[in-house]
């Protein structure tokens, strides 16, 4: 099967946001403190005591969730438990959930300007990421692709 050359720069984009959410949940997660990755600084400027949940957010919203959409967007699974999301969006739910996930990170990146500030690049890099996600997404040719109806052929 051909697929859209617009499909493999939006699995691109999934599967690069998974491995930083993986990457920097797991460090978190190993060393709550943040000294490891020279994050420490930041736990006074933050509502939590230690990176624990930063780092749950970034395994499982980060780093999970965009390997579920990459495999779905990719291998259409038939999923009945995720039928709620094409019910609700009229698309199939992995295209809906890459949008959620566009806006989630984008979400996440301004909360952490506004606690943190914004000076990493690698914020830049994940500004870039979560609009990516949105306007590959919503490229018509996707968005056309995931559309749930007569002709499309896709499934919920």
């Amino acid at each position: 099967m051909q697929r859209h050359p617009a499909l493999w720069m939006l699995l691109f984009w999934l599967v690069f946001l998974a491995f930083g959410g993986l990457y920097g949940g797991i460090a978190m997660l190993l060393d709550p403190s943040g000294a490891a990755m020279g994050v420490d600084i930041l736990l006074p400027r933050l509502p939590v005591p230690n990176f624990i949940l930063p780092g749950l957010f970034l395994l499982f919203v980060m780093g999970l969730a965009p390997l579920a959409m990459s495999f779905g967007l990719f291998v259409r699974p038939n999923w009945p438990w995720a039928a709620a999301l094409a019910r609700w969006s009229g698309h199939y739910w992995a295209w809906t959930g890459t949008l959620i996930l566009g806006l989630l990170l984008l979400i996440w990146l301004a909360v952490q300007a506004a606690m943190i500030g914004f000076s990493a690049g690698i914020q830049y890099v994940m500004v870039v990421n979560g609009l990516a996600l949105l306007g590959i997404a919503l490229w018509p040719a996707v968005e056309q692709m995931y559309r749930l109806g007569k002709g499309t052929g896709a499934r919920n």
